[in-house]
């Protein structure tokens, strides 16, 4: 029994401080826990929040360790008996808003954490505010109306004079157009043939990029997984280490979560009280506007008949510009084709000649890459027998010497093989 307790804290102090470098990795001390006291101020839209329910949960296990309701003023001060040092999740949530969180926060004693919450529906103040808006919009939408009756009248008048005026001769303008549009035709079968040419050898040099950036891509994922594994062996030898108590932490969250209940059914009744004497003054106000609108839709009528005829005849001069316009367009996209098409073929060609240049390199750097491979792989034999003898529980203070020098030759091959990924990017990245 004595053998199994002395080999559990020698694991205990070795594993604590071994960190890889290149590795996101961290293992929970067990000693040093203290009491912490702060305040979680909640608003939404810059004022306080009453009601909101706040959870803090550990990010070590996903575990809740304290919890609250804010105040009339949005705040809720929580206090946490022991207080590891541990990144923990602020989690706040009221049924008539969108829920919030701060992540990854290593809470201070005294401190207050502001957080934010948007609605999920307007509050009883926010109704009321809106439906007064609204009411005074309808009733500026009815004076407006009558406005534009008398305004549409004058418009019917002035379009019947104008629609007189919009005659224009448009022969002129079509023996241009068809002019301009036989030579943009001329001009882009040209531009058209040079760049089908240039976009062959573009697909050529594209091809060998493709291929070397699919192998480089499936080793960069194979060594992912392997640092990922080497990550979930080192987080399962050290949850094995840390235990906590969780009960008091757990009657503080239902607490917290029946009192937020409470304060939040509160302002739902008052936000639907709000609503209902809303909806009845837009009605009023709606009635009206539509009577306006009535009066003010007979008059529009009649001057949109007489704009109509008025732009139709100005479409038709229109139409026969705009053909012009765009055959002349046309001709001048067949030139820029062209000159497109010149460009794309020198640039084809100075792709693959950067194309054929990246393999020559990347061929290089993969010898580079199979000595770390193998390396590795050596390294991989002498992590397995470590283990084993760990297991055994012998010559702990010798394995953890050996366990630290291990870790600190990972560190190097890792070091090695980012330098050598930089270089693989590099290469890739000149060449486009």
């Amino acid at each position: 029994m004595k053998k199994i307790i002395l080999f559990c804290g020698l694991l205990v102090c070795g594993q604590s401080s071994v960190v890889f470098a290149g590795e996101k990795s961290s293992i929970t001390t067990l000693f040093n826990k203290e009491a912490v006291t702060f305040t979680v101020q909640v608003l939404s839209a810059g004022k306080p929040l009453k009601g909101a329910f706040v959870k803090v949960v550990s990010l070590v296990g996903n575990i809740t360790i304290g919890a609250g309701t804010t105040d009339e003023g949005g705040k809720a001060l929580i206090a946490i008996p022991t207080y590891d040092k541990q990144l923990i999740s602020i989690q706040v949530s009221h049924n008539m808003f969108r829920e919030n969180r701060l992540d990854d926060i290593a809470l201070e004693n005294g401190k207050t954490y502001g957080i934010q919450l948007k609605s999920r529906s307007e509050s009883a103040d926010k109704v009321t505010a809106e439906s007064s808006e609204k009411v005074n919009k309808l009733e500026g939408k009815t004076v407006k109306n009558e406005e534009k009756e008398s305004q549409y009248r004058n418009d019917a008048e002035k379009y019947a004079v104008e629609k007189e005026r919009a005659a224009a001769s448009n022969e002129q303008l079509k023996k241009e157009r068809e002019e301009t549009e036989k030579s943009a035709s001329e001009k882009q079968s040209a531009a058209d043939k040079q760049k089908s040419e240039a976009e062959k050898t573009k697909e050529e040099a594209e091809r060998i990029k493709a291929s070397e950036a699919v192998r480089l891509n499936e080793e960069s994922r194979k060594r992912e997984a392997e640092i990922k594994q080497r990550q979930e062996e080192e987080e399962e030898r050290s949850k094995a280490l840390a235990a906590a108590k969780l009960e008091s932490a757990k009657e503080s969250e239902e607490r917290a979560r029946k009192e937020a209940q409470e304060k939040q059914k509160d302002q739902e009744k008052e936000k639907n009280e709000a609503e209902k004497r809303a909806d009845e003054q837009e009605k009023k106000a709606r009635d009206e506007k539509e009577s306006a609108e009535e009066k003010a839709k007979n008059a529009k009528d009649k001057a949109d008949k007489e704009k109509k005829a008025k732009e139709d005849e100005e479409r038709k001069a229109e139409r026969e510009e705009d053909a012009k316009k765009e055959a002349e367009k046309a001709e001048k996209d067949a030139e820029k084709d062209l000159k497109e098409a010149e460009k794309e073929e020198k640039e084809a060609a100075e792709k693959k000649e950067a194309a054929d240049a990246l393999k020559d390199k990347l061929a290089d750097l993969d010898e580079e890459q199979k000595e770390i491979d193998d390396a590795r792989k050596e390294l991989k034999k002498d992590q397995k027998e470590i283990d084993n003898k760990m297991k055994k529980g012998k010559k702990l203070d010798k394995l953890k010497k050996a366990q630290e020098k291990l870790n600190e030759k990972n560190a190097e091959l890792d070091e090695r093989q980012e330098k050598l990924d930089q270089k693989r990017k590099k290469a890739i990245k000149k060449s486009k």
